[in-house]
């Protein structure tokens, strides 16, 4: 699958085949482990209370990775292959990069088409409204994610 984005950082293909052989199941099961450690709080607080039953596929297109993540109130969880996933986030590595890193602003990726929505807006909408809200200051660990996210920024824009 060949992908044109404006950005023009693309996820080497060599590396790309091997995490896209790597079971969906153990993407999302390794992911929600880790969002339920750094959210611990917004998901105490409820936050993410309007995901409960839902399910969010993450797709990252240069990459071939997707997985599904759902969300059963009290924390998030691979929720396995769905058919039919109530909203379908989609982009390359670099541009959810830049979203996590706040390098770019969301509804700049997102009017630039560099990330993709579709399904229930209203989720979406939702989604992003908290991501917005997150002070990532107040997240534990900030500084070493922060750290490790900017360096990642910093050598996929040195290797593409």
């Amino acid at each position: 699958m060949t992908t044109t984005v404006k950005s023009g950082h693309l996820f080497p293909s060599l590396l790309a085949k091997p995490l896209s052989l790597v079971p969906e199941r153990l993407h999302a099961t390794l992911v929600s482990k880790m969002l339920n450690q750094l959210l611990a709080e917004q998901i105490t607080d409820g936050d993410l209370e309007f995901m409960t039953g839902r399910c969010l596929r993450i797709e990252v297109m240069d990459t071939g990775v997707r997985f599904d993540l759902g969300f059963d109130g009290e924390r998030l969880l691979a929720a396995g292959n769905r058919k039919s996933p109530d909203l379908i986030f989609r982009g390359n590595l670099y541009d959810f990069l830049l979203l996590i890193t706040r390098r770019e602003d969301s509804d700049t990726l997102f009017f630039q088409r560099r990330l993709k929505i579709e399904g229930d807006t209203e989720m979406g909408l939702a989604i992003k409204n908290f991501l917005d809200a997150i002070e990532i200051e107040s997240l534990p660990y900030h500084r070493q994610v922060d750290g490790f996210l900017s360096r990642a920024v910093n050598l996929y824009e040195r290797i593409t």
